[in-house]
């Protein structure tokens, strides 16, 4: 057990201490504006437990605090995982099957528009979008001038997939 005054002197110390708590639960993924909380909760609880007969405290009071407040970090990240997953859940029963419907018909759409197109530009917007590559890279792979030429066709190419979409959505989505 601490005795009142020297409990107050050792809160003191401690709420010094507060930067490097809190460079510490950050660390552990804990937001800033949540530390101030979690510390003083830390405090609350070593300010009590102190108070109890029966407390011995066998390492520093800032080691002590620094635990608890890991604890409660774990603790209130763990509750908050388990409240997003109940969210998504939530949000995925209450997705319309008209909706999702919809979006099927227009991802149908957008592979029909690009079947639609020239194997060069098939190839062109595969090595963009999907592989990463950048112009230069297209433009030697593909055996064009150079990036200019690449980003032009690359433009026509998007052009055509939005035509041939358009056209699709027209017959289609009536």
């Amino acid at each position: 057990m601490i005795d009142t005054v020297n409990i107050e002197l050792e809160l003191r110390k401690l709420y010094k201490k507060f930067p490097d708590i809190k460079r510490f639960l950050i660390s552990l993924g804990c937001p800033s504006m949540e530390t101030e909380d979690i510390f003083q909760e830390g405090l609350l609880i070593f300010s009590r437990k102190s108070q109890e007969p029966q407390f011995e405290l066998t390492v520093e009071p800032i080691f002590y605090v620094r635990n608890i407040c890991k604890l409660l970090w774990y603790n209130q990240s763990r509750k908050n995982s388990k409240t997003s997953l109940v969210e998504i859940n939530v949000e995925i029963l209450a997705i319309d099957q008209s909706d999702w419907f919809q979006e099927e018909l227009k991802l149908s759409g957008v592979e029909k528009a690009l079947t639609q197109l020239g194997k060069q530009c098939q190839e062109l917007l595969h090595l963009f979008y999907g592989v990463g590559m950048n112009m230069v890279e297209i433009a030697k792979k593909i055996g064009l001038r150079n990036d200019k030429v690449v980003k032009s066709q690359k433009y026509r190419c998007i052009q055509k997939a939005k035509q041939e979409m358009g056209a699709w959505m027209d017959v289609n989505m009536d």
